[in-house]
């Protein structure tokens, strides 16, 4: 039996009535649902709303249905076990709904119901009892847990979080690395992570050229980084290399910095890591070929800059074809689909990337990692300690209550979209074509705003912030 379907009987059991127009509701509530945890999220939803009615209709008005909320919470605790938060409603209420006059789709209505020919000011054309529901009390999300008042409530403290502490930009120790412009690429690549480059890069080189190859020193690694840096600026990085060495269509500035053949050679050559080991080393991290570079050159993009008052997070396919046990396929990409998903954790006001994190896919041996959206953000944002004071931006595959709550204990404030399927957001603020364009839904609960805002029929964009609890 369908929770539809569960519900329909229990109401007649009950004495109660349940009309068509429940239909909607009762799949917004148990949106992403299944099996049981479904069915106790519709009756959750229904029982919390009903009780939430405050206003009574004279029973010789219009159309209305008299229902008992103390009879639906009866059969939630008898079936399900436990209690669930509602509003103050006790014994009968009055519940306003337009009920056509012939709807053979009723089930057979009990004697507490009386229609009449007007409507009444809080009636939907479309006979939508979302919205008719409820309108003074709070909302209850759909997993019964958190409840959103319709208006802020004022604590009478001021508060504390996101009050940036110290100046943003580059660290007083970056500064003191530099005294001019050819010391800039060393902030980042440290005379450390050059060495790992050059030692593995030869030990392949010669294996692979023989007594071609020439050693590799640091002044032309700088030479290989710079010219990797303008293919970037250049957007060259898929140019074949004999264009950009060519002498009628490419740039002199490579062909100054390096010969074309030697180009081609380093890059055949470069390694980052132990050959002769690679295959142990593989066996507990996936990312044993780049492991020990990325953490050195990562470290440098953390001590080297501190961010402004506004950070986000986001996710980026860096593009890649090669064969790699951690490779990624999004296949909602536009153009290229495969490569290395990032994390990253950037400046919004310099778009420097301050945190940087490699997904790697399910450890070895392990199982499939919970929660990894909420995971990531807090590694991207511990080394900035307790008492950063920033806001994070972030998009609807990070943002949560839970993420919220715990930035909160950093002193960093959230602001993000939300997926639909998170359970803390009730269900009246789900897409639904009965909500009216441009409308919105705003809740509050201890310093969150959630917002549903309806930009077109059919759809809704849900934002968490606490960075406006009070809006």
């Amino acid at each position: 039996m369908s929770a539809k379907q569960e519900l329909a009987t229990a109401f007649v059991n009950q004495g109660l009535i349940l009309p068509r127009n429940l239909v909607p509701f009762m799949e917004a509530a148990s949106h992403g649902l299944e099996g049981r945890e479904a069915r106790f999220a519709i009756y959750a939803a229904l029982s919390s709303q009903i009780l939430n009615v405050e206003k009574t209709i004279d029973r010789d008005g219009p159309k209305c249905v008299l229902v008992y909320p103390d009879a639906v919470f009866e059969y939630i605790r008898k079936v399900h076990g436990g209690e669930v938060k509602g509003g103050s409603g006790q014994g009968r209420s009055i519940v306003n709904l337009h009920l056509p006059e012939d709807d053979s789709e009723l089930l057979d209505e009990p004697d507490l119901v009386e229609t009449g020919d007007e409507q009444t000011d809080t009636e939907s054309d479309d006979g939508d009892i979302l919205y008719q529901l409820g309108e003074t009390g709070p909302h209850l999300s759909r997993n019964g847990a958190v409840e959103w008042a319709r208006f802020p409530t004022d604590s009478g403290k001021a508060r504390s979080v996101n009050r940036m502490t110290g100046p943003g930009g580059v660290s007083a120790r970056a500064r003191s690395q530099v005294s001019k412009i050819t010391d800039s690429l060393g902030v980042l690549f440290t005379p450390s992570i050059k060495y790992i480059i050059i030692r593995f890069t030869k030990e392949e080189g010669e294996l692979r050229y023989g007594k071609q190859w020439a050693t590799l020193d640091a002044t032309e690694l700088d030479a290989y980084l710079g010219i990797l840096l303008l293919q970037g600026v250049y957007h060259d990085g898929t140019v074949p290399v004999s264009e950009l060495w060519s002498e009628s269509d490419g740039k002199k500035i490579y062909q100054a910095c390096m010969p074309r053949d030697r180009f081609a050679q380093v890059t055949c050559s470069l390694r980052l890591d132990d050959k002769r080991t690679r295959n142990e080393r593989l066996q507990t991290h996936k990312m044993a070929h780049v492991r020990e570079v990325f953490y050195l050159w990562s470290d440098r993009l953390r001590s080297g800059y501190f961010p402004y008052q506004r950070v986000c997070v986001d996710e980026q396919l860096f593009p890649f074809k090669g064969r790699c046990g951690f490779k990624q396929y999004i296949p909602t990409k536009p153009r290229r689909k495969y490569g290395h998903k990032l994390f990253l954790l950037c400046c919004c006001q310099t778009s420097y990337c301050c945190n940087i994190q490699l997904y790697t896919g399910k450890p070895v041996g392990e199982k499939a990692e919970k929660n990894q959206e909420q995971r990531v953000v807090l590694d991207l944002v511990e080394h900035f300690g307790s008492s950063w004071g920033r806001n994070a931006t972030t998009d609807n595959f990070f943002t949560s209550l839970a993420l919220g709550e715990a930035l909160l204990k950093r002193n960093i404030s959230l602001i993000g979209t939300m997926r639909k399927n998170k359970p803390e957001i009730p269900f009246a603020f789900l897409p639904s074509k009965l909500r009216e364009v441009f409308s919105s839904q705003l809740g509050h609960t201890s310093g969150f705003t959630l917002v549903s805002y309806v930009p077109k029929k059919g759809t809704a964009v849900i934002l968490l912030s606490s960075m406006h609890p009070d809006a």
